[in-house]
């Protein structure tokens, strides 16, 4: 990690003011439900407790602070930090407050080092609040990073826009890389790419189209991808008279779909695995309440979804829906659920052992 110490060790009330006050450049990634981009005045206003945290995730906020001095792109700073998030869905300032307080710590015995001519230790190498997250969102954190900074994408990237165009075999995926295949989900909007990826999803096999729809959770695809990642779904959805709903690639496939335009057809299409069989799954139903979390806005949505959700044991049930109720707007949407006087014997039961648990 690259290392940087113009910021003076003085109390800082944020991690924004700590980035500003050493005139950084910077951007601000929510790393957990999805990869996005947090502006710099909403992640202001959250670290000030005048915003709900957007997107929880295990009743954490998971981010990466990318920064850099202005016109030093080549060194950018990439830190992951992970901060709890409170019963009301804050930010828990005392957290941010302990981080900011290791934070100035380290910082001034890197600046008292640096000037004894000493190695400079990493700030976050012993913080309790770093996490490194797993190979499949490293890749595609840098490949946001890389298009954030206006860098050239990895060397994978052309090898994967050769793979996609089919002229060696779909069945030549051996070789694909990670970052080959974030580089071009990342970059959708350039060469031609989301048609290209388009024309290739029902060609290519199971492995690497799990790959790309892992990548393509966070991102949004426009109609023509879009269409062919429903019509994947759809022949999933039916398979041959003597196979199996592949469970796992229908919530793959879900979770790629979770970002996409139109917004129709991507309700349409949660409506008919909310209704079928799979939709009962537990691996599906994460892949929609961990990904597709802004569709459950969506009144018939959130209703089929509950109601498949009470079939399962209670833990999983808590569970899920507990994380639900954090992000913003969504216990408004679940309590009419609840007080819905139609609702079968078994949902009355579990959402009466669900809300026991939590007063």
């Amino acid at each position: 990690m690259s290392q940087n110490n113009k910021a003076h060790p003085e109390k800082f009330d944020s991690i924004t003011h700590f980035l500003e006050t050493g005139g950084f450049r910077y951007r601000v990634f929510d790393m957990g439900r999805k990869i996005n981009c947090i502006p710099a005045d909403v992640f202001e206003s959250i670290e000030g407790q005048q915003q709900l945290y957007p997107a929880p995730f295990q009743k954490k906020a998971w981010l990466a602070l990318l920064f850099w001095e202005n016109g030093k792109q080549d060194e950018a700073v990439i830190w992951f930090l992970q901060f709890p998030i409170d019963e009301l869905g804050f930010l828990k300032q005392e957290a941010r407050d302990a981080f900011l307080i290791d934070l100035l710590e380290q910082t001034g015995k890197n600046i008292q080092a640096k000037q004894k001519g000493i190695q400079v230790l990493d700030e976050l190498k012993e913080s309790p609040f770093a996490f490194k997250p797993n190979p499949d969102r490293l890749a595609m954190f840098h490949a946001l990073a890389t298009k954030a900074l206006e860098q050239q994408p990895s060397h994978y990237y052309q090898h994967t826009r050769d793979y996609l165009s089919g002229n060696a075999g779909y069945d030549q995926w051996q070789f694909l890389g990670l970052q080959g295949i974030a580089d071009i989900v990342a970059r959708l909007d350039e060469d031609d790419n989301e048609a290209l990826l388009a024309k290739a999803v029902s060609l290519m096999p199971e492995m690497p189209l799990v790959s790309f729809c892992n990548a393509l959770e966070n991102a949004n695809p426009q109609e023509v991808l879009t269409q062919a990642l429903a019509e994947k779904l759809k022949t999933e959805l039916h398979p041959k008279e003597d196979l199996n709903i592949n469970n796992q690639l229908v919530a793959m496939l879900l979770r790629a779909l979770s970002g996409a335009e139109p917004i129709n057809l991507r309700h349409l299409l949660l409506q008919l695995v909310l209704t079928s069989p799979v939709g009962k799954d537990i691996e599906v139903m994460a892949a929609i309440s961990g990904r597709a979390w802004n569709d459950l806005h969506f009144q018939p949505i959130l209703g089929a979804f509950i109601v498949n959700l009470a079939e399962k044991n209670e833990m999983a049930f808590n569970a899920i829906l507990s994380d639900l109720m954090l992000i913003p707007n969504m216990r408004e949407n679940v309590l009419p659920v609840m007080r819905d006087s139609n609702q079968s014997k078994q949902l009355a039961d579990k959402l009466d052992q669900f809300l026991t648990g939590i007063k």
